[in-house]
């Protein structure tokens, strides 16, 4: 489908139309994901490595549905506002998932590691971003985006410099993700209000 741009049709106000049309459920689903997440991460410190096994289909599940909330963000965002770095954070994700779940240990350690932090900071570059074209639209209360944009970008330069040699260092570095993503979500969830003109 091609699509063009009519000078005379109102986008801005398409896009408040459907943010607030969408709010309370997209306000709930951040909700649940983030609660979800956070639980994830609170199961991935409190049994390092007891139950490794299990804690690892769990963040893979985690990534996964990360991945998934990512595709239906961009799916239901209007036309000028769709950003395509979601589907490239949904992909990462989703491969980060399926990563964890079937690959031994050893082989994915350092590249999980590395994989983490470089998701964390197209995740906080994208967030950033998005707060900066809605205040340039006119949108108001952006600045939890960009807190948790900026959040992000902090994670990832922690990742980084983490040493990355064992599983229950590897363990750790996956639960602050998911803890962090979810209290990520969380802020934006607090900030989702109806959009006046």
């Amino acid at each position: 489908m091609k699509w063009f741009f009519d000078s005379g049709f109102d986008y801005i106000n398409e896009f408040f139309e459907n943010w607030n049309r969408k709010i309370k459920k997209m306000r709930n689903t951040c909700i649940l994901v983030a609660v979800l997440l956070i639980v994830a991460g609170i199961l991935c410190i409190a049994f390092p490595v007891e139950v490794f096994a299990v804690i690892q289909y769990v963040a893979a599940a985690a990534l996964i549905i990360i991945g998934i909330y990512h595709i239906v963000s961009y799916v239901s965002t209007t036309y000028y506002f769709k950003d395509p770095m979601l589907i490239v954070m949904a992909v990462v994700n989703i491969l980060m998932g399926v990563l964890v779940a079937a690959m031994p240990l050893i082989l994915t350690v350092n590249v999980l590691t590395f994989m983490l932090a470089v998701l964390l900071i197209f995740s906080g570059a994208q967030k950033i971003s998005f707060a900066s074209r809605l205040k340039y639209f006119g949108v108001q209360n952006t600045g939890m985006i960009t807190v948790s944009g900026v959040l992000n970008i902090i994670l990832s330069v922690i990742f980084i410099l983490l040493p990355f040699a064992s599983a229950v260092v590897l363990n750790y570095i996956i639960a602050a993700y998911l803890i962090m993503t979810g209290i990520a979500l969380c802020i934006e969830a607090a900030g989702m209000c109806r959009i006046h003109r």
